[in-house]
């Protein structure tokens, strides 16, 4: 039997990235933020800097028992998700590679 590893991978949702992705749309329209640039090298710079200091939360891509995961782990990890975000945002905007 040969394995479609393409399928499987297709499967495969990092939580962490989804909800980094939001929080970070949700920080960057505060007034906080006002002015920050947000071109593409920027706001990946941003996410990349937040997702290499959060832990990866692989689910496989359900319906049903997947939004009852999600919500407990949200819960747990929202305010250091908030946070690194801020830390993230700051440091790319004080020093942007473009």
């Amino acid at each position: 039997m040969e394995i479609d590893f393409n399928k499987i991978q297709d499967r495969l949702c990092n939580h962490t990235e989804i909800l980094v992705l939001s929080k970070m749309e949700e920080l960057l329209q505060t007034s906080e933020f006002k002015g920050i640039c947000t071109c593409e090298q920027c706001l990946l710079d941003m996410a990349s800097y937040a997702l290499n200091r959060l832990p990866a939360k692989y689910f496989s891509c359900r319906e049903g028992e997947l939004q009852t995961r999600i919500t407990e782990f949200e819960n747990q990890i929202q305010v250091d998700v908030i946070s690194i975000i801020t830390k993230a945002i700051k440091a790319v905007a004080k020093d942007p590679r473009h």
